[in-house]
């Protein structure tokens, strides 16, 4: 089909379509002054993602999740939300609005849950997308009705997540209020038990007797060092009997074997002088031999003082050896004592941590299921609005003339295929093949065109 043959068909089959043309238009202009006007009030919130806890002060890293603008969304058009405004508003105690559940349900069902379905029906929700605000369009017929639900919506909101946070923390409470008893208790057992073991083996200052009695062992282990030296030194000088330096070198003892060396002299002299039996001479020898006994005597007496130092020594040294391994025994067992008083000490201290952290968890939840701040807020809150949102006549007029053209055309071509007729010479060619050697038709008649024929000079 050439545009040519379009343009006939077209204006062959003009009524149809100005009928099908108008008719459109005016069935939508009708429809559009018909519908019952509807108001669009808008309300805007928005969510601060950089606050803290109000009780621990700690930021909340979930505001950054990406999926957190699209959470929000769902629970400002949640059926918990809508609810929150049903209550609210009272609407379940309107008689009008039970009249109007009735006449809807038959009265089956629960009027809560159907109001909020039906409120939910004019909610929209439209969070930004660079930044933190949700803005929320409700419509109606009535703009105040509108403007309230609105309103109505945005603080069902904040309360819904006053809600969600005050619920977690009043379960949490709940569950710390419990483990508190056995944390008590569990604290309360392991202090009795360190107290009976200190008052069993009476333990006052476990660290000062420790340090006292580890001192005492040092000082022992330093006497019996210096008693071994003191008794090998002994030791080595009995060991020489009355050849001993000790002995030889004793001033009396020299003394002695210098007068016993001047006796002998004096004896030797005599006895060539006098003869062995001159009562000088036996006076000289009486003499000498007093003289070597008392230095015998003498030495065996500072021999036997050695021995006797050096037993007197091992016996000390003996002695001191008892003591210090009695000393060992006892740190030893102080140790002992220590640790495991360190053991129920130690749990004491976890007890008491454990019981600590538990009572601080308690406090904190117990604050936050208290608590009734939220993070969002109200930027704008929604006013009835002056003018309709819909139906938008002048809209749906050029919507009108778009679709109401292509039905015209439609419907022109339609008609043109249910009785198809010749209108020129092209058309016979196309239809019957047969080649037009002659068109007999009159001429059309030529308008006049600012006085003037058209197409004829003057």
């Amino acid at each position: 089909m050439t545009f040519e043959q379009f343009l006939n068909i077209l204006r062959a089959r003009k009524w149809i379509a100005l009928l099908v043309f108008a008719t459109v238009l005016l069935t939508t202009l009708v429809v559009s002054l018909l519908l019952p006007k509807q108001y669009t009030a808008e309300a805007t919130v928005a969510i601060d993602i950089k606050a803290a806890d109000p009780v621990t002060g700690q930021p909340v890293a979930g505001y950054m999740a990406p999926s957190f603008m699209a959470t929000q969304v769902d629970m400002i058009s949640s059926q918990n939300a809508a609810l929150k405004v049903v209550d609210t508003l009272g609407l379940t105690q309107l008689p009008e609005a039970q009249a109007q559940f009735q006449e809807a349900t038959k009265g089956r069902g629960d009027i809560r849950n159907w109001f909020a379905d039906t409120l939910l029906k004019g909610l929209d929700v439209k969070p930004s997308r660079e930044s933190n605000v949700i803005n929320l369009e409700y419509t109606a017929t009535d703009p105040q009705f509108a403007a309230t639900l609105a309103n109505g919506f945005a603080q069902a909101y904040i309360r819904t997540t006053v809600d969600i946070k005050t619920a977690a923390a009043q379960q949490n409470n709940a569950f710390f209020q419990v483990q508190l008893k056995s944390l008590q208790a569990n604290l309360e057992k392991a202090q009795a038990t360190l107290s009976e073991y200190q008052q069993a083996n009476g333990i006052v200052g476990s660290d000062e007797r420790l340090d006292i009695e580890t001192q005492k062992l040092n000082e022992l282990s330093s006497q019996l060092v210096g008693a071994q030296a003191q008794t090998f030194d002994a030791q080595s000088r009995a060991r020489g009997g009355q050849i001993a330096p000790d002995v030889l070198n004793n001033p009396l003892i020299q003394q002695l074997k210098a007068q016993l060396s001047q006796q002998e002299a004096k004896f030797k002299e005599l006895s060539e002088k006098n003869g062995p039996n001159h009562p000088h001479n036996q006076q000289a020898l009486a003499e000498l031999n007093a003289t070597r006994a008392q230095l015998n005597e003498l030495q065996s007496q500072y021999a036997g003082g050695l021995n006797s130092a050096a037993g007197n020594s091992a016996s000390r040294q003996a002695s001191l050896q008892a003591a210090l391994q009695a000393q060992k025994d006892r740190v030893l067992e102080l140790k002992n004592q220590r640790a495991k008083l360190d053991v129920l000490q130690r749990n004491v201290d976890n007890a008491q941590r454990s019981y600590d952290q538990a009572l601080q968890r308690f406090s904190q939840t117990m604050l936050e299921s208290r608590a009734d701040s939220s993070n969002i807020s109200i930027l704008k809150s929604a006013v009835a609005p002056l003018k309709h949102s819909s139906p938008k006549t002048v809209l749906n007029l050029i919507l009108a003339i778009f679709v109401g053209a292509l039905l015209a055309i439609g419907f022109a071509m339609l008609a043109e295929l249910i009785d198809r007729r010749v209108r020129t010479p092209d058309d016979i060619e196309n239809m019957l093949g047969i080649k037009v050697l002659a068109d007999l038709l009159p001429p059309a008649p030529r308008k006049r065109k600012f006085g003037r024929l058209s197409g004829v000079n003057a």
